[in-house]
This record gives C-alpha cells, sequence and structure tokens, in this order.
C-alpha cells in the first residue's frame, strides 16, 4: 500500500519511487492520473499492468488482485493522492489479502490528514476522523448530530461542490460560534489554511464565486467544557435529525438517564418497549 504525493510532487518518499518502479502490476482509481505520476517520477509507465480499484469496481478487483498475489506477483495499491484507504477504496482487498495469508505492507508517506495536523492550532492528541459526510439523508443527519455532540476534535474531508452546504449545516446545529482549522489545496501552489469561527469561515466561503480543491477540516469540540448538555439541549440538538430511539441512545451515553427513561422523557409513553 503505498502513498503518494497529496498535491505536490516532490513530497514521493524515495522508497515509494522504488517501489513503483520495481512492481510490475498496479491497483489504482484512476489509471491515466497514475500514469502521469510515473512520468512524473521518470518510471516508464508503459511497463505496468494497471487495475482499476475504485468503489464500483473494488468486488472484481479485488478477486483479480488477489489471484494475482496468489501467483507469487507483488502488487502496488495506491489512491489517488495519499494514503490507500483513508477515505479511498481498497479494504475489501486488504482484508482479503490477510485472511489468505498474503503479506501486506504500507509504504508510508503523504496524507492529507497528518499533513494538516501538523500545522494545526486546535490540540489533537486524540480526535475522531470522519472521512467524507453522507451527501443526503438520514445517514448524513445522524453524522451531523453526531459530530455537534462528540467530546472531542473532529477531522473530516469535503469537496469544493459541497463545502458550504456542510459548513451551513453546521451552522444549523448551532455550532457558529466552534474554533475551525481548514485546509484547502495543501501541498500546492495556492494552497490555503483558515483558523476561525464556523460563522466566519461560512461567510468567507459563501462570497466565492469560484470554489476548487480538496479540504481538510478540523471542527474544535473545547466549549463542550463550557457548557452544560443538559438533557433539553441534547433533545433540542438532536431530535430534528434522530429518531427518538437514536437520541434515547445518545442520552443514555451522556447523562444519568438509562435510555428507556430517555425514550420515555421523549416519547411520553411508558408502557410500550422501546423499538429496537
Amino acid at each position: 500500500m503505498v502513498a503518494t504525493p497529496i498535491g505536490n510532487l516532490e513530497d514521493i518518499t524515495v522508497r515509494a519511487k522504488r517501489i513503483l518502479s520495481t512492481v510490475s502490476v498496479i491497483g489504482c482509481e484512476n489509471v491515466v492520473r497514475t500514469k502521469t505520476l510515473l512520468q512524473s517520477l521518470g518510471i516508464n509507465e508503459q511497463d505496468k499492468q494497471y487495475v482499476v480499484l475504485s468503489d464500483a469496481t473494488e468486488d472484481r478487483a479485488t478477486v483479480q488482485i488477489v489471484a494475482t498475489l496468489n501467483s507469487a506477483q507483488d502488487v502496488v495499491i495506491v489512491s489517488d493522492a495519499g494514503t490507500p484507504l483513508v477515505s479511498d477504496p481498497g479494504f475489501q482487498l486488504v482484508r482479503e489479502a490477510f485472511a489468505a495469508g498474503i503479506p501486506t505492507v504500507p509504504i508510508p508517506g503523504p496524507s492529507a490528514v497528518t499533513a494538516l495536523a501538523s500545522v494545526c492550532p486546535i490540540p489533537l492528541r486524540e480526535y475522531r476522523f470522519c472521512g467524507f459526510l453522507a451527501k443526503r439523508g438520514r445517514k448524513r443527519s445522524e453524522q451531523l448530530a453526531q459530530l455537534s455532540v462528540a467530546d472531542i476534535p473532529s477531522v473530516l474531508f469535503e469537496s469544493p461542490h459541497r463545502v458550504v452546504h456542510t459548513l451551513k449545516d453546521l451552522l444549523d446545529l448551532d455550532m457558529g460560534e466552534r474554533s475551525v482549522f481548514l485546509g484547502r489545496e495543501m501541498t500546492k501552489r495556492f494552497e490555503e489554511y483558515f483558523y476561525s469561527t464556523l460563522q466566519e469561515l461560512y461567510e468567507e466561503f459563501v462570497k466565492r464565486t469560484s470554489i476548487k480543491g480538496e479540504f481538510v477540516l478540523v471542527v474544535d469540540c473545547s466549549h463542550l467544557s463550557k457548557i452544560v448538555w443538559s438533557e433539553e439541549k441534547l433533545c433540542q440538538v438532536l431530535l430534528p435529525y434522530l429518531k427518538p430511539t437514536q437520541v434515547a441512545t445518545i442520552l443514555a451515553q451522556l447523562t444519568d438517564l438509562t435510555r428507556e427513561e430517555a425514550y420515555t422523557n421523549i416519547t411520553g409513553r411508558t408502557d410500550d418497549p422501546i423499538p429496537d
């Protein structure tokens, strides 16, 4: 599993370049992009066999790559940028390889998460990594609600097409005064970093007529030490996005209430059992 640059091609490691030059089979998200990387490194891309390993092809690609590995050939896996499996396809392949007793080795290098963490003014001794939020629906609502009550900082990825929408969703959860740190186009020519409140960050990007690049966002949680999260406040924040049963589960974790007591308080029903 070979980490590749997240932007600046000079960030390739000596070991990664050597491995890429010696292995003949490469699993990758995008063949054209991978060939461009190899060309920039002075590696003959015509000598390689490529297997497309994307979200859409992961089942088929996993079977093909495992068969190649079982024939005693080494295979390199790369994502479009950064470290494989960090919000990129490949988990199914890694699990199948371990089940088959095939050695799986990391070739460490660039990662958007660790790159941002190294310059982040928000303490990240521990954090929740959320990756990309779901685009819509109940899953997204659940993720946003969990993020709003998290007791450690949250790190998430976002695309240029949805970053303003995500910032607005967070504002709607009464998080405007939260400290946030955002990196855009990291390691590239026009990289930017913002350390501000969520409200200020939203105002910065909502006025832009063109938004490009990939984003990594850290949302602080230090405000939680200053706010008493009462049962009433938690219900106010969570009920618009989650079922009563889900809110009851969260309340049982964050308050002295049992799940049954929380559900009764939310619904006013005392006789019916809590649905699973």
